[in-house]
């Protein structure tokens, strides 16, 4: 049995949608890459450790005020020629003929964010088309889900599981994830330059908060960093009581939080012998903070990276557009910097990562070459 331990990022706080993102983020992990293999998956929560931040702070869009010069800009969806950016047909059939596993990406990642959004698990038939798209997507098959000339109903039949006796149609899940990604898709284009972007306030406003909270030395930051140790212990403690592999995953601040754990175990209160087979620090800021001497501080003045002893494998995974993420190989060895190509909006990049088909089948390839998993 592999011992997975998540460690959730900045701006998470309890509720029924953070249990509901906890479930179905858990089920996708267990169904999609350990199909064939047992795994306890640990998610601890520090996210209550953090001070609440009044709501008022972000009230931006709100202001009587305005310091604006007035300046029209152009329509979305066009340039400044007034030219049309993009075609009438902008639907996800039109992108899943350029880009298949972009489209199969933004399909399944709409069915895990309505779960999320009505803080329900995910029904079988969600699940299903899930595992489907990974093993498409991980077998080089994705365009097989576009060929021809399909309706949004032949997608939702090709991402049907063979072994799933009911049909696929407009009126299941998977099809209303299709028509919504669809109406993403247009929305996204039609709001740029709008004043949707002022929505990104308490996003920007929470991620802060919590990365000075966790930074500032004191309490708040041990309390989180106990937390953190005790899921770490419990899964050191169950792996060599029967030789099993650790697998750390750490999104935003929780790559932050692994980093600064895992870069002195010793002090950290890990034991002596504490292994991790494969470490992804996904969407996050080890790198950045690092080379701010936060975390992580170089303990000889030569400038020569720092190498995490106790873990075997590092994949530091970012997506390009993600504004809260940043590349570690500048301060440390033996990491890999891995694109991850989400395909949405700037500051949605942040949080796409796990509802990502191509995430998952990334990670289990990953595990399959660490010997953590055996191929099926």
């Amino acid at each position: 049995m592999t011992q997975l331990v998540f460690v959730h990022g900045v701006a998470t706080r309890a509720g029924v949608d953070y249990d509901a993102t906890v479930r179905n983020r858990t089920r996708l992990f267990t169904d999609t890459v350990f199909e064939s293999a047992n795994v306890q998956i640990l998610n601890p929560y520090w996210g209550g450790e953090s001070p609440t931040i009044d709501k008022k702070v972000f009230a931006t869009a709100s202001a009587d005020n305005s310091f604006s010069l007035n300046i029209d800009k152009p329509a979305g969806g066009h340039d400044g020629a007034g030219k049309t950016v993009f075609g009438d047909d902008l639907s996800i059939i039109t992108i899943g003929s350029q880009s298949p596993v972009s489209a199969i990406d933004a399909i399944l990642s709409e069915a895990v964010d309505t779960a999320d959004r009505e803080a329900r698990e995910l029904n079988d038939e969600e699940v299903a088309a899930f595992k489907k798209a990974v093993n498409l997507i991980d077998e080089g098959r994705a365009q097989s889900v576009f060929a021809g000339i399909p309706d949004e109903a032949a997608i939702a039949k090709r991402l049907r599981d063979e072994d799933e006796p009911r049909a696929f149609g407009l009126v299941s899940k998977i099809g209303q994830a299709i028509t919504a990604a669809t109406d993403k898709v247009k929305n996204a284009v039609s709001s740029v330059g709008s004043k949707v972007l002022k929505s990104y306030s308490p996003a920007v406003g929470l991620f802060l908060g919590d990365v000075f909270v966790y930074l500032n030395a004191g309490e708040t930051r041990e309390a989180i960093r106990a937390i953190v140790l005790k899921d770490l212990q419990e899964a050191y403690n169950a792996a060599k009581a029967k030789g099993e592999p650790v697998v750390l995953v750490g999104h935003s601040l929780g790559g932050v939080i692994l980093t600064d754990l895992l870069s002195d175990p010793k002090s950290a209160g890990l034991p002596d012998d504490f292994k991790v087979a494969v470490l992804f620090t996904v969407g996050s800021q080890p790198g950045f903070f690092a080379s701010l001497e936060l975390i992580a501080k170089r303990e000889n003045p030569s400038g020569e990276r720092l190498k995490l002893d106790c873990v075997g494998a590092w994949y530091n995974v970012f997506d390009p557009i993600d504004p809260f993420a940043f590349r570690a190989d500048g301060h440390f060895k033996d990491v890999e910097d891995v694109e991850f190509d989400s395909v949405t909006g700037l500051m949605a990049a942040h949080s796409a990562y796990f509802t990502r088909p191509q995430f998952y089948a990334r990670f289990r390839a990953r595990l399959i070459k660490h010997g953590v998993l055996i191929p099926s």
